[in-house]
């Protein structure tokens, strides 16, 4: 592998230009819909105390900034920062009652836990599962969860 990585290098790719242009661009519209997502975003003392903070993204989110849900990917990482929270999640419709959830933890939670008992897997830090019903219904299955996946 890094023989091809050196072989690659030396044909003159940036790879620092390649990486912002990946993982540090947007579009304005994904911008404004970072915001809106962000700003109903909740705080929880779920997880035994350790704190959940979660939010969601509809469709019509979507569809009134004019963005792909692609671009709803990146947003779990502006919310697992949360200080006061182990557990992060980002609840993302893809259909009429069925959400893709995403989750973190910063060490205190097995998401990993959550999620396979939901349905889903993924690894202890970073996990994730489809979801039915409403976001509401979706979040309170997370929370009934928490508490058996703590990690101590």
């Amino acid at each position: 592998m890094h023989e091809l990585a050196a072989r690659l290098l030396a044909t003159g790719i940036r790879p620092g230009d390649i990486s912002r242009r990946i993982f540090d661009t947007r579009p304005f519209g994904a911008v404004r819909l970072f915001g809106e997502v962000l700003g109903r975003a909740r705080l929880e003392p779920a997880a035994a105390g350790r704190g959940l903070v979660w939010t969601f993204a509809t469709l019509d989110d979507l569809a009134r900034h004019h963005q792909r849900p692609y671009v709803l990917e990146a947003l779990i990482d502006s919310v697992r920062c949360t200080a006061e929270a182990d557990v992060s999640c980002v609840v993302k419709q893809v259909a009429e009652g069925e959400w893709a959830v995403s989750m973190r933890s910063k060490g205190g939670v097995d998401v990993s836990r959550v999620a396979v008992a939901l349905g889903g897997g993924g690894h202890r830090f970073a996990a994730g599962f489809t979801g039915r019903g409403t976001v509401d219904e979706v979040v309170d299955r997370i929370r009934a969860e928490l508490d058996g996946a703590l990690i101590d």
